[in-house]
């Protein structure tokens, strides 16, 4: 987090409070990268509820805790029986196996084929798990099982104003399901996409490959985050701390700093921020995003 992201953070706490923590479950919580909100959450802003079945990547989580996380091993999906691929390269673990078609058209992954532990795990719903509270985020990494996931959180979500889920382009995973049916899932629950964090490429291989730049040629999308959010047309529903919540994620997960001033605009209507509170957001943003 730079100082700048730091004081917008600051200044948004200070003009929004009170208001409670934001409430975010992150399943696939490996810690292999810092995880968008940390900043929110550093700030005393956020608490969080970690999830990772993969025992390694469980136990890289644990030693590493702070405070403001809840650290779970449950499986979540459709609740059953189920069995965990747990791949070396943990980042690769899932219920679904790596498809060894997809894999050899695409040239990349390879290294991963047949080198899973199959362990047999419980699925849980997060809406059955009752120490998990009401979300505002639910973030998902969790290869190829983001449908069940959302799917199986209707509840959770009820009052959630964004998900942030990996959307897959191109299966890497036999059975998975992709983009579209995510898509449908959580339009249907009332959200809509806002954006993507980033998008995933790989060049395809060819003769040729040892004569280009890889990177520079990459064409075939794989998966990418996106950013789903509840559908801001009806935000005269909303709560004030629905928009305070949306407020803070758009600053510090999402870098989406217009959806930040909209809610802000939203709020000072309503009388619950100072009128002047967007403007003096907008001196705060780094030099690149003011006129």
């Amino acid at each position: 987090m730079n100082m700048r992201s730091g004081d917008l953070i600051s200044y948004l706490a200070e003009g929004l409070a009170p208001l409670r923590q934001v409430r975010i479950a992150d399943v696939g919580a490996n810690p292999i990268e810092a995880p968008p909100y940390r900043a929110l959450a550093r700030a005393g802003l956020a608490e969080v509820w970690g999830f990772e079945p993969n025992p390694e990547a469980h136990a890289a989580l644990m030693a590493q805790k702070p405070d403001w996380l809840h650290v779970l091993d449950k499986a979540v999906g459709f609740p059953g029986k189920a069995v965990f691929n747990a791949y070396p390269a943990s980042e690769m673990s899932s219920v679904y196996k790596l498809s060894a078609k997809s894999i050899g058209y695409l040239g990349h992954f390879k290294r991963h084929l047949n080198t899973e532990t199959e362990l047999p795990v419980d699925l849980h719903a997060l809406d059955d798990l009752e120490a998990l509270p009401q979300l505002d985020l639910l973030k998902i990494d969790a290869q190829g099982s983001e449908y069940a996931v959302i799917s199986s959180a209707r509840d959770k979500l009820a009052q959630a104003v964004a998900v942030v889920a990996e959307m897959r382009f191109y299966r890497l995973y036999d059975g998975e399901p992709m983009l579209n049916e995510l898509d449908e899932e959580l339009r249907a629950q009332g959200f809509v996409l806002h954006r993507f964090l980033h998008q995933k490429t790989r060049m395809l291989r060819h003769s040729q490959a040892d004569r280009v730049d890889r990177k520079a040629m990459g064409s075939q999308l794989i998966d990418g985050d996106a950013v789903y959010i509840r559908s801001f047309e009806d935000r005269k529903g909303w709560s004030d701390d629905q928009l305070a919540h949306l407020a803070l994620l758009a600053c510090a997960v999402f870098d989406s700093h217009d959806l930040t001033l909209l809610c802000l605009d939203e709020l000072a209507t309503r009388g619950r921020v100072d009128a002047a509170m967007a403007a003096g957001y907008v001196d705060l943003l780094p030099k690149g995003l003011r006129a």
